[in-house]
């Protein structure tokens, strides 16, 4: 698709769509396992446990699932402090723990996701830019989990513990302000679009990082986003545990493999797209990713670096955090303060979608 000029887009008439779901189910809190939970709202308050092999409400066995009709509900698990959730909660029994699902209005559930995903004192044009992208993403990627849409982790889109005041504020008009707004593929879809904090100065080909196209966006250069460099320096051992893991253990993948014996190849901005050994392949993201989590995260923050030897280590020397693709928050952040809108920003970061309401 020809690539929507910035000038033209304040005019475009919005496509109406067909009838998009009004709600979101979310799996909340599942990273802290929880065995019980506090839920309340004012007048009142109920704790829900596991107890040998079923639930227990308010101390007395109950039949799962559990439903609680929609309201402004308090929650806490162990581990976790309160969370405000609008919608309707259940809780069911799911390999011994609880498994808690808030059925959300989209446009609270969106409100919430931005206030979570951006950084106080986010450039209001660029935070209508993560509304619209937000929105795109829910409404796409429904479904990807058992029994709920979507998780309130990174693995969907965060939603986190409480915000200050005025940062939840211009997250709910951000959302007012781009309300029902989404981002559609040219064959009609709406786009499953991706965001990452910041891609380093260009972001990357989704075909090449995700192996698809239903995204809407494309490798751009990105001039306002800083670099925000980082390096790593990864132990022989790490190496050789993750070649096992991710390539395997047999053939030229041995367990001696190192990382000489890798094939790397970069795509567009500069990012690792394929990982080879022996025949064998792996996407440059996910082994990034299992780079980073055998150092135990935070340490490689994208897949957009070279490497040198360091001795028995390997030397990452790279730039930018996450995966590169779609949204550059950073850089959404600059364009913002520029005095870009945020139709301009998203017309930048996906050239191959265009605005339509859901």
């Amino acid at each position: 698709m020809t690539r929507l000029l910035a000038a033209a887009l304040p005019v475009l008439a919005l496509e109406a769509a067909a009838a998009e779901p009004r709600s979101v189910d979310v799996r909340v809190l599942e990273r802290h396992r929880p065995e019980s939970a506090t839920l309340s709202r004012p007048g009142e308050r109920h704790l829900v446990a596991v107890r040998e092999g079923g639930l227990l409400l308010d101390g007395a066995p109950a039949a799962a699932p559990l439903r609680y009709p929609s309201g402004r509900w308090r929650l806490a698990v162990a581990g976790a402090g309160w969370r405000a959730y609008r919608g309707a909660p259940t809780f069911a029994l799911e390999a011994g723990r609880l498994a808690i699902v808030v059925r959300m209005p989209i446009e609270d559930y969106l409100a919430a996701a931005v206030a979570s995903e951006t950084v106080p004192g986010t450039p209001f044009e660029a935070m209508k830019a993560q509304a619209v992208v937000a929105r795109s993403y829910a409404l796409a990627a429904r479904g990807r989990h058992q029994g709920a849409d979507l998780c309130d982790l990174a693995h969907c889109q965060v939603l986190g513990g409480p915000v200050p005041r005025a940062h939840r504020l211009a997250a709910e008009a951000a959302a007012r302000g781009t309300a029902g707004e989404v981002l559609r593929l040219p064959s009609g879809p709406v786009a499953e679009t991706p965001f990452h904090a910041a891609c380093g100065g260009h972001t990357g080909d989704p075909l090449e990082l995700f192996g698809g196209e239903a995204t809407g966006a494309a490798a751009v250069p990105d001039e306002g986003c800083p670099h925000r460099p980082w390096s790593a320096e990864i132990p022989a051992g790490v190496v050789g545990a993750v070649i096992r893991e991710r390539l395997g253990e047999t053939g030229a993948a041995a367990p001696s493999a190192a990382w000489d014996d890798l094939r790397l190849r970069y795509g567009a901005g500069g990012f690792l797209v394929q990982v080879s050994l022996g025949g064998r392949s792996v996407g440059g993201e996910a082994f990034a990713r299992a780079l980073d989590g055998a150092l135990g995260h935070g340490v490689v923050r994208s897949s957009r670096f070279r490497t040198r030897p360091a001795g028995d280590a390997v030397k990452l020397s790279g730039s930018g955090i996450g995966h590169g693709v779609g949204l550059c928050q950073a850089g959404a952040a600059l364009r913002a303060a520029r005095g870009e809108g945020y139709r301009d920003i998203l017309a930048h970061y996906f050239p191959r979608a265009r605005p339509a309401m859901r």
